[in-house]
């Protein structure tokens, strides 16, 4: 009985961890939307584009968090998923039947669209 107890509860710690990644993933992608919009508007205005290039920067400092916040999430959810693969033998059986292929979901979200943003941002700074 205490086995399941403590299975249950890491089965409900990984459903949290996945929870808390994508919410963090919404408040920089928000974060990132926002100083896009702040971006655009300072250069529509037709005023000086000084406080533009400082938006910029500050979106790629955004992107440098975002990544580091994301690998170090990742890293403790990936340590979660093997423990929870051990207590959970359904689990461990279901992941071995559809073993992923290629590159997974996490990657992509953890470095692949942060990349992009910096990419955006390390282009709008040259071109200011």
């Amino acid at each position: 009985m205490e086995r399941q107890a403590a299975a249950n509860r890491l089965w409900q710690h990984g459903l949290h961890e996945d929870n808390v990644r994508y919410q963090q993933g919404n408040l920089f992608l928000v974060a990132q939307s926002l100083l896009a919009v702040a971006y655009s508007t300072i250069l529509t205005s037709g005023s000086d584009t000084q406080p533009a290039r400082v938006i910029a920067a500050f979106g790629i400092a955004l992107t440098v968090i975002w990544v580091y916040v994301g690998h170090r999430h990742r890293r403790y959810s990936a340590a979660l998923q093997r423990r929870i693969k051990s207590a959970v033998p359904d689990y461990a059986e279901t992941s071995a039947t559809c073993p992923p292929r290629g590159i997974g979901t996490t990657p992509v979200l953890v470095y692949v669209l942060p990349s992009l943003a910096a990419v955006m941002w390390t282009v709008l700074l040259l071109i200011t």
